[in-house]
């Protein structure tokens, strides 16, 4: 570009603004990244004399049309914001004639910017009138910036729109005006792209009414895993507060809310619920996957009065209740459980060695170890761990059994001095439970296989890239990345029929079951399971009869 004579740029400038030469003008301002410093200050200068009604046009339109110039050139947006400040007026006068679509869509923003709230009108009428995609865009932020809550329901309509970014905006103006409507209208957008509707929940709980609070729960019982997934970790962060609204939760006619709030009660900590939780138990739900969760959640919970209450579990008829209600037993052991479960072993009847063996299966050394010396106890508790156990809770009960100085009996349990099986069939299970881990740990030793458990999908999803297992279990609420997901991410590598995937869950939804099987699922099992029935829905796709 030739070198511009700065005397004839500001002469030009002058006349031009004397002329209102909008179309002059703009080409004048359009060149000032090419003069000196002190010639773009002067140039301003003759700008910020001009009338409102020239300078804030000629600035919205090199802005507009020259972003390169805007960008390199930041006092120019100054510039006109302090012009529309003086003149506000003169704003609305623009916004409610025919100007171009880019100076328009500027000007819209500016009253965002500026917090013009006798704007509003007009902005409502562009939402309802205008086509310009990027004008109506403005609109929305705009809105959400003055922060009228008259605004709800014109721009929720848009939370429908063809348009990725109008949608955003419309979520985001949404939450800022944070009003019941508003938090009505961003939950009934759920539902539908995962990413809108994490971005919604997210928003959400940002929120602090109640109306908030209330969505969340709601969508605690909604039919996509994403969303259940996503509001138990809200729910959660929101702590305490939490608490009041979860508790309710545990008295409707609903399984599988009640698993959900219970989960997010354990995650939270609180003892405040720990009343609701024993009264929930002392009715005894039908469903064993309430009593599964009520005993895991009181494991997690500070339970220093009241701990006989989980004694009961152990005489649950659910192998997996019983698992549940032994860790939280050893959790909270004390003088009152260790005499109860005394009571409840002394016989040599088959509920006594259940409930010896889930002690065990389920890892709980503080139990175990204070049952050791009693006779009744000693003699079958070894010859399980010598005989049937998985070698990993061989090991593990070796392990306490040096530490507290019984040697001779680590050494006769350790894995080695067991007879060795040959496990046939490779199974990677994925649960975000450890106790359900431990079950599978269990039921798929018995069953003859070899077992690897992951805690996290991200991690088995890593493993099967380098490892193919026979076949897969796997959960489906999970945080992070749910089994849905999961079997999305396996089916990049493997198809339905190099490599069965099994999902085994609490919930049983149809929206659920059929986002399952179109993800690559295989089976669908119901939680809770038995060595039985993963026998046979192992069998039915490894082609083999256990044991594997």
């Amino acid at each position: 570009m030739a070198k511009i004579n700065e005397q004839d740029l500001l002469d030009e400038i002058r006349f031009d603004i004397k002329e209102k030469d909008l179309i002059k003008a703009k080409l004048v301002l359009s060149a000032l990244e090419h003069v000196s410093r002190k010639a773009q200050k002067q140039a301003l200068f003759e700008v910020s004399r001009a009338e409102d009604d020239f300078a804030i046009p000629l600035l919205a339109g090199v802005i507009a049309e020259n972003p390169d110039v805007t960008e390199s050139f930041p006092q120019l947006k100054e510039t006109l914001f302090s012009k529309i400040l003086d003149g506000p007026e003169i704003l609305s006068d623009l916004l409610s004639n025919t100007i171009e679509s880019p100076v328009k869509a500027l000007l819209v923003e500016a009253t965002g910017e500026i917090r013009f709230e006798e704007a509003v009108p007009i902005l409502l009428d562009i939402l309802t009138n205008e086509e310009d995609v990027k004008i109506i865009e403005s609109a929305i932020i705009a809105l959400g910036m003055i922060a009228d809550p008259s605004a709800v329901t014109a721009v929720s309509e848009y939370l429908y729109s063809s348009n990725y970014e109008v949608i955003i905006a419309s979520i985001r103006t949404l939450g800022t005006l944070a009003t019941p409507g508003a938090i009505q209208k961003l939950g009934d957008r759920l539902g539908g792209d995962s990413d809108l509707d994490l971005m919604i929940i997210d928003i959400i709980a940002k929120i602090q009414i109640p109306e908030a609070l209330e969505m969340l729960n709601q969508t605690l019982g909604s039919q996509h895993a994403h969303l259940r997934t996503a509001v138990k970790q809200k729910l959660g962060g929101v702590g305490v507060m939490s608490i009041r609204i979860l508790i309710k939760n545990l008295f409707v006619d609903n399984p599988d809310l009640i698993i959900h709030s219970l989960n997010v009660l354990g995650d939270i900590g609180d003892s405040a619920s720990i009343p609701a939780i024993r009264k929930l138990i002392h009715h005894q739900p039908e469903d064993p996957n309430v009593r599964f969760a009520a005993y895991e959640t009181l494991g997690r919970l500070p339970l220093d009065k009241g701990v006989y209450t989980l004694a009961a579990g152990l005489n649950d008829p659910v192998d997996n209740v019983r698992n549940a209600a032994a860790k939280a037993v050893d959790r909270h052991y004390n003088a009152a459980l260790a005499g109860g479960i005394r009571n409840l072993i002394r016989s040599e009847d088959p509920e006594a060695l259940k409930i010896m063996t889930t002690i065990i299966d389920s890892q709980c050394d503080t139990i175990f170890l204070d049952l050791l010396d009693e006779d009744y106890f000693q003699t079958p508790a070894i010859d399980y761990l010598t005989d049937k156990t998985h070698p990993e809770v061989r090991s593990y009960f070796a392990r306490i059994l040096e530490k507290a100085g019984h040697n001779d009996l680590a050494k006769q349990i350790t894995p080695e001095k067991a007879a060795k099986e040959k496990a046939t069939l490779k199974i990677f299970a994925v649960d975000d439970s450890k106790m359900i881990l431990n079950i599978y740990r269990t039921v798929l030793h018995n069953l003859g296989c070899e077992s690897h458990l992951f805690e996290f999908p991200a991690n088995a999803l890593e493993r099967v890239q380098k490892e193919k297992p026979d076949v897969i279990l796997t959960d489906l609420n999970m945080p992070d990345i749910t089994g849905i997901e999961f079997t999305k991410g396996v089916r990049q590598w493997y198809s339905d029929v190099e490599l069965p995937i099994i999902m085994v869950t609490t919930q049983n939804e149809g929206q659920d079951n059929e986002t399952a099987y179109a993800s690559g699922v295989n089976d669908i099992l119901q939680k809770p399971f038995t060595e039985a029935q993963i026998g046979k829905a192992l069998a039915k796709f490894a082609g083999r009869q256990p044991p594997f």
